[in-house]
Formats: C-alpha cells, sequence, structure tokens
C-alpha cells in the first residue's frame, strides 16, 4: 500500500488529556514479496476487488507476468472444473455453467446439487473452441472472446477480404488457440470459399488485427471445430472442397500458434470408413459426425455412437500414416441413447450427452481403458429454456482482463 493510504486508514487523533496507557503506533509490515505470493493463491474473484486497495496492487494484479503466474498456479494445484454451454431457444444467449468436476475415481453415479453450480449468460450464439479459460464465440453476426472468470465479453475486430464475394458466402472457421512462448492467444479464421482462400490471424489483445497468413493446403474445407494442443490448432478438412471428394481428400490441418504456418496430416483411405464420401461426411455438405480428441497428446478422432457403439482413431505416426483405431461398446443401460461426443478431458475420459436434452440433466462420461460408464446428474437447471448443449469441456480460472 501507499503511505498516503495508510495515514488514511491509521490517522491517530490525539488525546487532550495526558495518559499512561497510549497506543501502540508499531504496524505489522508484510514484505512484498510475500504480498505477491498470497495474491498469486487468490481466486479470481477476489483480485478483482483487490485490485482497488492500491495503485501498487492493481499494478502487480494487471501485470501480464502475475496473470501467467496465477494461471500456472491454478491449474497445477487443483483439477479443472467443468464448464457446459447451452444454447436457447432464441438463438441469441448462451448459457455457462461452471461446477465443480464429478470425482472421476469413482464408477458410479453421482448428483451435482444446483448450490454447486456458477451461471454466466452470455449473448453469442455459438462456441468455436476454449482455450485455458477462455471461449471463443460467435456474438450475433460477429465473433469475440468471452472470459467467465472475470465476465469479460469482447467481439473482435472487422476482417477485410482482398477479394469480395458479390453474392452469399460461407462465414470463416474460427479456430482459437496459444503460443505459450510469447504468451500469446490467437484466432485463425479459415476462409470457407476454396476460390478466394485468405485465411488469417489475430493475436488477442494486439494492436495489429487480423493479418493474412498463407496456407500450403488450399483450397480446403474445415468440417471439424478446431482443437488446441500443445501450441498447435488441429481441425479436420477435405481437398476441393467445390468438387467431388474422394477418401483421398481427407486430412488434418495443423497451424502452428507462435510460427503462423500451415501443416497436414493426410489420412488414409484405408481408415475412412466404408461408405463416407470423406473421413468426416458421409454424403457430400452434410456436417461431420466426429470431433478430433487429445488422446494422451495424441490426435484421436471419435465418432458419435451408433447402435450402441463407437469407434475411435488414433493417429500413432503421422509422418509414415500409421493410424490405429478401435471399437467401444456402451454399456446396455445406455445403448439405446442417442448420444453425441463432446469432449476428452484431463483424465483421459470422453464425455457424452444426449441428443435430447431431459430434466434432470445428465453428463455421461465413457473410460477408454476400463470400457466403463458413469453419469453425472446436474440439478435445477433450466432446461425447458435451453435447446442444446453446445460444449463440455475442462475449465481454468484464468485472470486475462486485457482482450
Amino acid at each position: 500500500m501507499s503511505n498516503k493510504g495508510k495515514q488514511r486508514r491509521f490517522k491517530r487523533i490525539p488525546s487532550r488529556r495526558k495518559s499512561n496507557h497510549r497506543p501502540n503506533p508499531t504496524t505489522i509490515y508484510i514484505p512484498l514479496d510475500l504480498q505477491i505470493s498470497i495474491l498469486l493463491r487468490l481466486p479470481v474473484k477476489s483480485l478483482k476487488r483487490f485490485q482497488c486497495v492500491s495503485k501498487l496492487w492493481s499494478s502487480i494484479i494487471t501485470s501480464r507476468d502475475f496473470r501467467k503466474q496465477h494461471f500456472n498456479i491454478a491449474a497445477s494445484s487443483s483439477s479443472p472444473r467443468l464448464l457446459i454451454t447451452f444454447k436457447d431457444f432464441n438463438d441469441k444467449k448462451l448459457l455457462l455453467v461452471m461446477l465443480p468436476n464429478p470425482n472421476a475415481s469413482s464408477s458410479s453415479s453421482c448428483r451435482v446439487p444446483y448450490r454447486d453450480l456458477s451461471l454466466v449468460k452470455v449473448y453469442g450464439k455459438m462456441v468455436n473452441n476454449t482455450v485455458w479459460g477462455l471461449i471463443s464465440l460467435r456474438i450475433g453476426v460477429n465473433e469475440g472472446i468471452c472470459n467467465p472468470s472475470t465476465r469479460l465479453l469482447d467481439d473482435f475486430p472487422q476482417q477485410k477480404y482482398k477479394i469480395i464475394n458479390a453474392g452469399f458466402g460461407p462465414r470463416p472457421k474460427y479456430c482459437f488457440g496459444y503460443d505459450p512462448v510469447e504468451d500469446q492467444y490467437k484466432v485463425l479464421a479459415v476462409d470457407q470459399l476454396s476460390w478466394r482462400a485468405e485465411h488469417k490471424v489475430l493475436v488477442v489483445g494486439g494492436e495489429g488485427g487480423w493479418r493474412d497468413v498463407s496456407c500450403v493446403v488450399s483450397p480446403h474445407w474445415a468440417y471439424t471445430s478446431g482443437l488446441y494442443m500443445n501450441g498447435f490448432i488441429y481441425y479436420g478438412a477435405v481437398y476441393q472442397p467445390i468438387l467431388i471428394s474422394s477418401p483421398d481428400d481427407s486430412i488434418i490441418v495443423c497451424f502452428n500458434v507462435r510460427l503462423e504456418t500451415f501443416s497436414i496430416i493426410k489420412v488414409p483411405s484405408k481408415v475412412v470408413p466404408d461408405g463416407y464420401e470423406s473421413m468426416w461426411v458421409d454424403t457430400l455438405f452434410h456436417s461431420t459426425d466426429k470431433i478430433l480428441i487429445n488422446y494422451e497428446g495424441r490426435i484421436g478422432v471419435v465418432e458419435n455412437p451408433r447402435e450402441g457403439s463407437f469407434r475411435m482413431w488414433v493417429v500413432e505416426d503421422a509422418e509414415k500414416e500409421e493410424w490405429s483405431m478401435n471399437t467401444y461398446h456402451l454399456p446396455q443401460s445406455a445403448a439405446g441413447l442417442n448420444f453425441k461426443v463432446m469432449e476428452t478431458f484431463h483424465n483421459g475420459e470422453i464425455c457424452m450427452v444426449s441428443k435430447v436434452l431431459s430434466d434432470p440433466f445428465s453428463l455421461f462420461f465413457y473410460n477408454l481403458k476400463t470400457k466403463s460408464m458413469r453419469s453425472v446428474v446436474i440439478e435445477g437447471l433450466p432446461i425447458s429454456k435451453l435447446e442444446q448443449v453446445v460444449t463440455v469441456s475442462d475449465h481454468y480460472e484464468n485472470f486475462t482482463s486485457s482482450l
């Protein structure tokens, strides 16, 4: 604290008469490094309040180095929370639900009471992907970043293309990532107009705006959402989206967030399921039934369950085009439900939700190692006002405030 602040708070009033009992003028001195050490272990909600204590604390708490240290301590000292994003029927708002991550050591079902939930409503239509507690989402006709911990929501600047399409064209595919070396969050906008292919990148919080990035795999069409993993953004795509695709056109595009360069992982035609035009769709221009996941540090491809089972492909060696494939069977009690795969978690479980929302709402976690399934029932959610689940992911408190 500053000296002025101390004088205002601990001002002494002189006595009009002499007394043998004088107040002790001694104050407790806390070294600055100890103050910082204490602040680093506080939740984001407390840090937002303590910014107002003094200019010194405000400058410390808002510094990039403090934010990075705070995140590292929070992420390593406790299990991440769970973040569920729901879309409402009006297609205008998203409901973000944060809750303690249910105990994964138990194979039995559990219930989460409403009092353990933290609910936040934000304007938005869909979620692109989440990275370290920040959410990339669509806000009306724009795109932006939301930080549920600080309740901040910021729009991206408008993009300008060299070639403007006079007619109606598809929106870019947005993917969110992080550069751990430069401590920068970046957004990749994949142009879905194959004849233009003006892909762009934005440094979140930077002053330069959108910049063009050259792509070695143009033209291509992105089908899956972006997966951020170890400094790279990955998404499933096909070559030549205007023409009829073939199994040989299937690729996984890799974007190096720090170097801002593209590379590809070819999907061998032998692993493409029978009856599919490509790895990602069974008929041309239909939405994909697969997502990319982080499977023990490797890229995994998981399909939505059908008739009580689902398949997962894992990229074992990208250069040698070596992939593995396994089929997993759901327990009999869940075999008849129509599931959608959402995400894989830090403990190796795959999360699934029913495509038809039920009250109370339930999450289903499938353990790929033990091949067992457990459910988590979440009580008190306004299911009647919600249309569908958009995302389920690990959530970390992040004090990033300058978006």
